[in-house]
């Protein structure tokens, strides 16, 4: 199928490239085959651009996709509450249809507003049947995706060790291995969400990062920093072993110390902010300008639908502003102190201080596009629309109520589009949304399906 996108501003996430007013983006078998302008429509279906924006399609760093169905309603609790709510009294009581429903019509929301590739990083599936209902889900709503095969965390019953005493399930993850395509012209791949060294022993994280490695895997954790974290030298110690990596993502770390970071960082390990959810209860600064500031590629993503918006869009806007209050705080502290604005933008968390700057939109929508395929191991496939990469690309139109006149494109991008204003949705050459229309067939019936698993894992919960 040879598909020309036709004369829209394309913004092509490539420092060669760059952006083209009146450009064009020829597709064939499902790859890029050529940008620039006037290119031949011949034996081509023509999508016209006139006025929009064609770029590559948003990539989601870290979703929680199977919780989608007990959307908002979490925005008030508090990080305890969360834990206690979703892990122990909802979690136990999805079935693996929940996952399925859930996952889908959480990719199919993602694909909606923009979003071409997720990292869906599921920690629900108490069970095998669990994660190969989750993976139906992803692999139906035609969105590309690495699955993160994670582990539910249990209240441990009389005579169990701790989850924090079990390594990952080697089991599991030879099974998905053999089940799942592999290879860049697989759609969806597997990576391996273990437990970390905030949330597991040493010898558990020896385990899982050398079972993921063993495979080929990306390996995820969620890591905070604090003080009550399992292993208090968190990834020094780690990384004096060998294990800390490229082919390892941590996610939040707001209280991880600049000497750690620099350690996390030279690695060249990806980390990931999800500063929406990260502010609910935490009063220090996603990472990202400070991964930025030591020369890393900050990524980000929204982590939760139930205690925040899920789309690439609103976690755009949410982490350049919450980066510039924080930056603005640091500067009127400093101004205090009589230190001026260049000592404002020093953040001296531990050891040598970092130096960091508000980020602008062009950085932000870097972190939703290319650096977030980059920390996803894809940034050889997608990302930036450049020949050879995966055709997965979105049109924005520019002429809605709520577009129409916004000068700068990337500031109306992030400021002001809303997933109405998403065209055109492509993957692999793919058109799953066209015209404003998902081409998803029985989404009446599916949406039904979707409220009866959240009714029913709410009820009598007192929770909903």
């Amino acid at each position: 199928m040879r598909v020309l996108v036709r004369n829209g501003l394309v913004l092509s996430m490539d420092n060669t490239i760059g952006q083209i007013p009146g450009g064009d983006v020829l597709v064939e078998g499902g790859r890029i085959l050529e940008v620039g302008r006037g290119l031949p429509a011949q034996g081509a279906e023509v999508l016209e651009a006139e006025g929009g924006l064609v770029l590559p399609g948003l990539v989601n760093a870290h979703l929680h996709t199977w919780q989608t169905a007990l959307r908002a309603i979490g925005g008030d609790w508090n990080s305890a509450d969360y834990f206690r709510n979703m892990h122990a009294v909802l979690g136990p009581r999805y079935r693996p249809e929940d996952l399925r429903v859930g996952t889908l019509v959480g990719a199919l929301a993602q694909l909606e507003s923009g979003t071409t590739t997720l990292f869906d990083w599921c920690h629900g599936n108490a069970t095998p049947e669990h994660t190969d209902a989750a993976l139906e889900g992803l692999m139906e709503s035609g969105v590309r995706a690495v699955f993160g095969h994670g582990t539910v965390k249990p209240q441990p019953r009389p005579g169990e060790p701790h989850f924090s005493e079990v390594p990952h399930p080697r089991a599991e993850i030879r099974r998905l291995c053999r089940t799942l395509p592999a290879g860049d012209d697989a759609r969806v791949t597997l990576a391996a969400c273990i437990l970390g060294p905030d949330y597991a022993t040493l010898d558990v994280c020896r385990a899982d990062f050398a079972l993921a490695r063993e495979y080929g895997l990306l390996s995820s954790a969620h890591v905070w920093g604090n003080a009550n974290r399992l292993n208090p030298d968190g990834y020094r110690a780690l990384a004096a072993e060998g294990l800390l990596g490229p082919d390892h993502n941590v996610v939040h770390g707001n209280y991880i110390g600049d000497e750690e970071l620099r350690i996390i960082v030279g690695s060249g390990a990806s980390v990931t902010s999800t500063a929406a959810a990260e502010l609910k209860s935490n009063a220090r600064e996603p990472l990202s300008c400070r991964v930025a500031a030591l020369g890393g590629a900050p990524s980000i993503g929204p982590d939760t639908e139930l205690l925040n918006g899920g789309t690439m869009l609103d976690c755009m806007r949410f982490a350049m502003q919450a980066h510039r209050i924080f930056n603005n705080l640091h500067t009127v502290a400093a101004m205090e102190r009589g230190g001026g604005v260049k000592a404002s933008m020093e953040v001296a968390t531990s050891g040598s201080p970092i130096q960091v700057v508000s980020p602008t939109h062009e950085d932000v929508l870097r972190w939703a596009t290319i650096n977030n395929a980059k920390a996803l191991g894809l940034d050889h496939r997608i990302g930036s629309l450049v020949p050879g990469k995966q055709a997965d690309l979105i049109i924005v139109g520019r002429d809605s109520l709520g577009m129409i006149g916004a000068r700068n494109p990337v500031q109306a991008l992030i400021q002001f589009a809303q997933p109405a204003d998403i065209r055109v949705v492509m993957v692999g050459g793919r058109i799953l949304k066209r015209e404003g229309r998902m081409q998803h067939g029985g989404l009446p019936r599916l949406k039904e399906r979707f409220l009866e698993s959240g009714e029913r894992l709410l009820a009598g919960t007192g929770l909903g």
